[in-house]
């Protein structure tokens, strides 16, 4: 199953969800990503989802307002007893991550497929 908010792409494979950005806060209303993100909690809750991966592969680099709003999925998925995962990112939206210390919480891997097995590894 692949669909496309205003803001993200949405897949399901292997039971993980895959949320992709397709751009950063500047390029949406402000109303828009917090609409998208919150039905996407929604969903995930409602459908009891537990492993997801954010795919940064659409995007340069993103902005607090959209890392918040990522960050909101994954409590949502840990909230759970899930676990999350990134990958696939930019030279300079992984030094964002790192700098934020997202890695701590949720790790980094360099392909969709690799953070993909490891998530579904962890459950």
């Amino acid at each position: 199953m692949t669909t496309q908010t205003r803001v993200f792409s949405v897949e399901i494979i292997q039971n993980v969800v895959i949320v992709a950005p397709r751009g950063d806060a500047s390029g949406f209303r402000y109303q828009d990503i917090h609409t998208d993100t919150n039905s996407l909690v929604d969903s995930i809750n409602r459908l009891k989802i537990n492993r997801m991966v954010v795919d940064f592969g659409e995007v340069e680099v993103v902005g607090s307002i959209m890392i918040s709003s990522l960050i909101k999925l994954a409590r949502s998925i840990a909230n759970q007893k899930g676990t999350a995962a990134f990958c696939n990112s930019s030279e300079n939206m992984r030094g964002v991550i790192s700098t934020m210390n997202l890695t701590k919480l949720w790790p980094y891997f360099q392909s969709r497929d690799e953070a993909i097995a490891a998530v579904n590894g962890s459950n």
